[in-house]
């Protein structure tokens, strides 16, 4: 056992080594990377992996016809719900289970899912965590002997993830951060005292959670000392949100894109310009409603893959994400490519009764210069009706809010459209602890 650990300890300590700085490599170099990845996946996948197998096979392809990330997208769109259908057919015949990370998933769109990782994929994600770390650590402005609070659910994939690869290695206590796990199904009111007594110069949580709590800071904790910086993931943190958060407390904000099947695919760096992407690790592209690969501006569906997890391959999958990808280069020097912030997802589109199809993000624009409003929900109940839950400052006019929300989604979706707007003590969360700003008729309402 030691032996096994004192191995794992190398493994990870070469890769973690120069994580950090490989963001700023030159594209060709980290294009090479991917390519190198994209070979090797592909091949072991085939020889090991039901479906790639005979799918390969179907159309007439082999291994050799993969040579970079851009050949992924001669597979067909890999959809969820054909993981759901038959998961064997996409785990590994060479792997043993019994010694992967088993995470389980429902996603936004309320549809469970189990994901392997095996060892070594759990490790790699660990050591690309550096490159969103350094970011962290920036704006902590101190090495690794920091205090950090984690406010996820007890049975969140974060833990699960960080009990796998710390069982299996030794590190030294002083590149462990001084850790605090919280359960994010406290509220607020309940949590600030804790935070309050072991300090954290970190937090991270779910973008929801933190717009809470920071919410319920502003308005009862005038004497509380801040985090250094906080990181999100999950779901987003609205940009009201992260004005008062920097102009009220001081404290820095940056968000990690993260998915159960296919692990860190990107996080944000202080130009705050959207995601940088790990495409060395988890090629992505944007595509139209008919598959087809956009070019960098328009919004589209994302859809990914995951070099590294040979457990159970997953390639070219429809992650169900709606984003763009952005042009040019990024002011913070990393050469990764630039994705915006997701703007919702495509189950979340809006059905009107004309059968016409609204984008999310038409809908966040009727509450984003809401600045009263910390977080909200709206949930499609019918194809003309809306409820918006709230969560406000004691200081909104509840009225005139109620009145004007009405006026705007009356003004988008025509007079017919009946909205009743509630102010609320919370918002419902899915079985994963999400709360889903925008569930349209095709989703399902999450429950308290």
């Amino acid at each position: 056992m030691l032996i096994s650990r004192l191995w794992w300890n190398a493994y990870l300590a070469a890769q973690v080594i120069g994580q950090a700085r490989s963001v700023y490599k030159p594209r060709e170099a980290i294009r090479r990377d991917q390519a190198r990845r994209v070979r090797s996946m592909v091949a072991y996948a085939y020889e090991h992996v039901p479906y790639y197998r005979r799918t390969l096979d179907r159309l007439g392809l082999t291994p050799l016809d993969f040579k970079t990330a851009d050949d992924l997208a001669r597979l067909p769109i890999l959809e969820r719900k054909a993981i759901q259908e038959a998961p064997e057919d996409f785990v590994s015949e060479g792997i043993r289970l019994s010694r992967c990370l088993v995470l389980s998933t429902s996603g936004s769109s309320g549809a469970p899912l189990t994901i392997y990782h095996d060892p070594v994929s759990v490790l790699n994600n660990a050591a690309h965590q550096a490159r969103y770390r350094a970011v962290l650590l920036a704006a902590v402005g101190r090495g690794m002997r920091y205090k950090e609070t984690l406010i996820f659910s007890p049975h969140s994939s974060v833990h699960k993830h960080k009990n796998f690869w710390r069982d299996r290695t030794l590190l030294p206590g002083w590149l462990i951060p001084a850790k605090q796990k919280l359960s994010m199904y406290d509220p607020p009111v309940r949590n600030v005292p804790e935070l309050t007594a072991f300090g954290p110069e970190v937090i991270q949580s779910y973008g929801s959670y933190i717009e809470e709590l920071f919410a319920y800071l502003s308005e009862n904790e005038r004497t509380y000392a801040p985090p250094k910086v906080v990181g999100f993931g999950g779901d987003g943190v609205s940009e009201p949100a992260r004005r008062m958060m920097k102009a009220r407390f001081g404290t820095e904000c940056y968000g990690s894109y993260n998915a159960v099947e296919i692990g860190r695919i990107g996080f944000e760096c202080p130009a705050h310009r959207g995601y940088h992407i790990n495409e060395d690790v988890h090629p992505l592209r944007i595509v139209d409603s008919r598959g087809r690969t956009l070019p960098s501006g328009p919004d589209g569906e994302v859809v990914v893959s995951n070099l590294v997890n040979r457990a159970m391959v997953i390639l070219n999958y429809r992650l169900g994400d709606i984003a763009s990808l952005s042009a040019g280069s990024c002011a913070c020097g990393r050469t990764l490519p630039l994705m915006s912030y997701p703007a919702g997802r495509s189950d979340d589109w809006i059905k009107l009764p004309s059968g016409r199809r609204l984008h999310p993000q038409a809908v966040h624009t009727l509450l984003r210069e809401e600045s009263a409003v910390w977080q909200y929900q709206v949930v499609q109940v019918a194809s003309l009706s809306f409820r918006v839950s709230l969560l406000a400052k004691d200081a909104c006019d509840r009225e005139q809010t109620r009145a004007r929300l009405t006026a705007k989604f009356r003004q988008a979706f025509g007079e017919d459209a009946r909205v009743e707007v509630i102010f609320a003590a919370s918002l419902p969360r899915t079985a994963a602890g999400k709360v889903r700003p925008i569930v349209s008729l095709s989703g399902n309402v999450p429950v308290e």
